[in-house]
């Protein structure tokens, strides 16, 4: 009987896919991919894809849908088809060819097809204007690739970021671990709203709401809605806090180009006085993108007429409470083009902005300027470069307190969609955040007649130059021979110095052997912050697995290790206390393991080439870590997290390192290195004392992390194994 139940339910289940035809599910998918439902669109398509192959404009849709999900690798695939096959390809197929392969960095192909798009448009269309200038930032895009940020990059993660918009990260000194930032997500309140700010599910949008998240144990927890008190159905974005972080500011109003500065209490307890704030220098136009620099200065930018097009950077004053006519940054600043996203420095002299113009790589880029006490001007903007800056648009620029880290958004092709929320960390503090003047910032100096006499110096920065390491591959008659060699890296720019011959080695290793893999352990030297060093050496790893990934080797071949400073070839101070460049150099370093490479012994030789260091500068640090990696040790899984994680816990115990696979998104951050369990134990119960329930011990085979499976074939060979799957099963 269950038989004949069994056949009636396939039967059942048959014929309902029989029942849907390949032009019902064609339908289907039109009507999800007009809703903006890409990826359930693409999936229908899927389904049906192979039934319409001549189906050009069906190949078409699909390139929307990879478009739309930031796949820009498939959505070239098949609008390029498209574009080849119909008679009259569909008219925006060249804008998203162009598009698509701008956001890749392909700034030559991006162009041609760029002017491509050109042609499909009326000779008096006034989107001609736009396209040019895209053009022109295509032939931008090679120059500013050049331009190094000195700093890694790495998305503030899942646990803040989402589909929608996210931007305008600001702190409150008086509520530490914590993070703001306003957001225009589908939990927003009033939910979808139409231009007469009415409910409409079909035509609405959602507008923005702030949200703060709390930073717990390494890693920042879902990002939370301020209450109604701040939020309403209203557009509300987070400017700062004032007054010691009692007294927020926000834009508030119905419309983006529209909003109001206000005032508010930042304490549930207290009375709700919401004030307008500086609202008397606002015109009929735009304005927006506030950086208040005290209760009395402002930065902003705005589309009034008298700049210098676009929208500009203005700022103003108020005397005798009563804010004064703005003033425009000028040409060194503004360009024909949009600028946006003011941040000054606390020297009072370097600001931080975001422009449109010609010398962006695509979209809008962040740049820096100066202002000269002599001459009373701004010098001429530079752009940031990479890796901060990208062909999507960059914005919102805002420097810690430290100078040692920086936030901003983007909304470039690996985000989650919408603009995500990215940090950059520096290799060495930015000194106009940390030259705070007690006397003038540059519109006091403005107001003030007397001359100035120029007192800057200049500051030399020296280059190291560029060392080939001697990696390479040779073959003899019966072998393929791989030569590695440690890879060296420049200390400000994070540049890799040298070095090509081993990392196409590597590449060439781990694409024609695909069960090889290899640990990348990266090294730095001791003129950083120790525990920040243990996130940028990994960071530094992670720029050199994706080259490897992008060559064809694949993110499980690869295992990426950070050091930091714990583990020196070479002595970074002479003996008589001055610094010594020579080794500082050799220390930074990516050092290489490669596994799984004893069945390839006929086909392989691996030649590890090792660095030379003189007796007289050697450090024993690395041999001694080398030691203890072999066979099996274990270490202490404090935590995981997508960010930076500074906590002292990190000094309290040895051989602390960060790990993870290249495209996770968490890395993991490690204490301790024991040869048996209960060593480790003892380490761990330390560390849970302190509050991190989450922290696990991990067992490791000559330096590479166990799963489950490993552990439970190693049993003989390591008996220590046991107690640790005991403690694990407790």
């Amino acid at each position: 009987m269950k038989y004949l139940a069994l056949f009636i339910v396939l039967l059942f289940t048959q014929t309902q896919i029989v029942a849907q035809s390949p032009s019902k599910i064609k339908k289907e998918a039109e009507k999800l991919l007009s809703e903006g439902k890409y990826q359930k669109s693409l999936t229908e398509y899927n389904k049906i894809k192979e039934k319409y192959v001549k189906d050009i404009n069906l190949k078409y849709n699909i390139g929307l849908c990879y478009y739309h999900l930031n796949n820009m690798k498939e959505a070239i695939v098949y609008f390029k088809f498209h574009g080849e096959q119909a008679n009259k390809p569909i008219a925006k197929t060249y804008y998203y060819l162009a598009r698509a392969h701008h956001a890749k960095n392909d700034f030559r192909a991006a162009a041609l097809y760029y002017k491509n798009h050109l042609r499909t448009l009326s000779s008096d269309d006034p989107k001609r204007a736009h396209f040019k200038r895209l053009i022109i930032q295509c032939m931008s895009g090679p120059k500013v690739e050049q331009i190094n940020s000195a700093a890694i990059v790495s998305t503030l993660g899942v646990e803040i970021n989402s589909a929608y918009d996210d931007y305008r990260i600001c702190f409150n000194p008086r509520v530490p671990h914590t993070l703001f930032f306003s957001s225009k997500r589908s939990i927003a309140t009033g939910g979808k709203l139409n231009n007469q700010n009415q409910s409409d599910l079909v035509n609405g949008s959602y507008r923005s709401d702030i949200y703060k998240s709390t930073l717990e144990q390494g890693t920042w927890k879902q990002p939370q809605a301020l209450s109604k008190r701040y939020n309403s159905i209203m557009s509300e974005d987070i400017i700062g806090f004032f007054d010691n972080g009692y007294q927020m500011l926000l834009l508030k109003g119905f419309s983006d180009g529209h909003k109001a500065v206000v005032k508010e209490n930042y304490d549930e307890d207290s009375i709700e006085v919401i004030l307008p704030f500086a609202n008397t220098i606002h015109s009929t136009h735009w304005d927006g993108d506030h950086f208040f620099i005290n209760d009395s200065s402002i930065i902003f930018a705005s589309d009034r007429p008298g700049g210098y097009g676009g929208r500009d950077l203005y700022y103003a004053i108020q005397k005798n409470s009563i804010w004064q006519v703005p003033n425009n940054l000028g040409p060194a600043v503004n360009t024909e083009q949009d600028e946006a996203s003011p941040f000054l420095a606390k020297d009072g002299r370097t600001l931080y902005f975001s422009s449109d113009g010609p010398s962006s790589m695509g979209g809008y880029d962040i740049y820096k300027t100066f202002f000269k006490d002599s001459t009373r001007t701004w010098q001429k903007a530079e752009n940031l470069g990479v890796p901060i800056n990208s062909a999507a648009h960059d914005k919102d620029f805002f420097l810690d307190e430290g100078g040692l880290k920086a936030y901003f958004c983007s909304d470039r092709i690996e985000g989650l969609g919408g603009f995500d929320l990215y940090s950059a960390y520096f290799r060495s503090p930015k000194q106009e955040q940390l030259q705070k003047t007690n006397a003038l910032n540059f519109i006091e100096v403005l107001n003030i007649i007397t001359d100035f006499v120029d007192d800057s110096s200049s500051n030399t920065i020296q280059e190291l130059t560029p060392v080939e390491n001697g990696g390479s591959i040779t073959n003899d008659e019966e072998k393929t021979i791989y030569n590695i060699a440690p890879i060296y890296y420049n200390a400000e720019t994070g540049k890799i110095e040298g070095s090509r011959n081993t990392i196409l080695a590597l590449k060439k290793l781990l694409v024609k052997h695909p069960e090889t893999t290899i640990l990348l352990s990266t090294h730095s030297d001791n003129s950083g912050n120790e525990i920040n060093d243990l996130y940028l050496s990994i960071k530094q790893s992670e720029d050199l697995s994706k080259e490897l990934i992008e060559s064809g080797a694949q993110n499980k071949q690869i295992w990426i290790r950070g050091c930091g400073q714990n583990y020196p070839i070479a002595n970074n101070q002479n003996f008589d206390g001055s610094p010594n460049p020579i080794a500082s150099k050799m220390n930074r370093r990516i050092n290489i393991e490669v596994y799984n490479i004893n069945h390839l012994k006929d086909q392989v030789l691996i030649h590890m080439i090792a660095p030379k260091v003189s007796s007289v500068m050697q450090n024993k640090a690395y041999e001694r870590y080398q030691t203890l990696l072999k066979g099996l040790s274990y270490k202490v899984q404090v935590t995981q997290t997508s960010t930076l994680f500074n906590h002292s816990i990190f000094t309290q115990f040895p051989h602390a390192t960060t790990e993870k696979h290249p495209q996770d998104v968490r890395v993991k951050y490690m204490l301790g290195l024991e040869k048996t369990f209960e060593q480790t134990k003892r380490i761990f119960d330390q560390i849970v004392q302190q509050g991190f329930s989450d922290a696990k011990i991990i067992p490791y085979v000559n330096g590479i992390r166990m799963t489950e499976n490993q552990v439970q074939a190693l049993l003989t060979e390591y008996p220590d194994l046991k107690k640790f799957l005991a403690f694990r099963s407790h």
